[in-house]
């Protein structure tokens, strides 16, 4: 008798990741050592993180053709968070990735059935981290200019959605909504603002409002563990992803059901200078309702 190699979620993780990286001509291979990744040997990290080396493995690993490590994801359970000990493996692994300058993607089960503008964020993830390879090699041809950065959002078009432009900035649509609603005088501003913060555990949190009227917000709050992955920006991410929250609120106080807004001066007096006192500042943007 022999032991399952994937559980079930590993293996709708291990479909996903193979189906994504095929289009990059990348290959995805499960439960490697994180010994076989690392050169530990001389490589000045501590008796600790060495000897957690030569017993943990990634959950996945994404190679190029000539099996040359790319990066790694880690499939995080619903219970993974409630233990401590899981907890100290974990830091024990990223602090490995970061030491060694190593891309790995730490995902739940809302990366997999989560949508948006036709992306799960697994997706999302993997994508951006080839545009930024494919980038960085264009700009060390001398095709793009040298103080130019990646923003994954600028991407007109994708290979696999050419049709669709700016197929990575989440948010496009729903902004473009919320523009033409303050046109039509239905929403005070014309744009949504954010305030994105890390809490002590080092997660993003992300607070999006716009002013519906003189004395009503709509408001939705979410957040998003950080990543040592290149190619997103989180605080961007977690912004555009808000904005989804943020648009059934408004549909909602729309159709008449304001239950879900907020009062204008408890959310300025109240809500909103305790989240800046809870969470230290990552990114914020902010529109005022024009005066009437």
């Amino acid at each position: 008798m022999v032991k399952r190699l994937l559980n079930r979620s590993e293996e709708v993780t291990f479909e996903a990741l193979s189906r994504v990286c095929q289009a990059h001509g990348a290959r995805v291979s499960a439960k490697v050592r994180v010994a076989d990744i690392f050169p530990l040997e001389g490589s000045g990290i501590s008796a600790d993180h060495f000897s957690y080396a030569l017993k943990s493995h990634f959950d996945f690993v994404i190679t190029n053709n000539d099996h040359q490590p790319l990066f790694s994801v880690e499939f995080d359970g619903p219970l993974h968070d409630l233990s401590q000990k899981q907890k100290d493996r974990d830091r024990l692994k990223s602090d490995l990735c970061s030491h060694f300058e190593y891309s790995l993607l730490r995902i739940n089960s809302r990366y997999l059935s989560g949508e948006y503008r036709g992306l799960d964020l697994l997706t999302y993830f993997i994508e951006a981290w080839f545009l930024a390879e494919a980038f960085d090699e264009a700009q060390q041809a001398g095709m793009i200019p040298d103080d130019e950065p990646f923003d994954v959002t600028m991407v007109v078009s994708a290979r696999s959605d050419g049709d669709r432009l700016w197929p990575y900035w989440l948010s496009r649509d729903i902004q473009g909504l919320i523009f033409k609603l303050h046109g039509r005088g239905l929403i005070a501003t014309p744009g949504a603002s954010a305030y994105v913060g890390l809490d002590d555990q080092g997660n993003y949190r992300c607070l999006s409002w716009v002013e519906f009227d003189d004395q009503s917000v709509a408001v939705a709050q979410t957040g998003m563990r950080s990543q040592l992955f290149r190619g997103v920006v989180e605080a961007d991410l977690i912004r555009m992803l808000a904005m989804f929250e943020l648009q059934q609120v408004i549909e909602q106080g729309l159709q008449g059901n304001r239950e879900l807004l907020v009062d204008r001066d408890q959310f300025f007096v109240e809500t909103l200078p305790l989240y800046r006192r809870s969470y230290e500042l990552r990114a914020a943007t902010s529109w005022t309702a024009p005066k009437r």
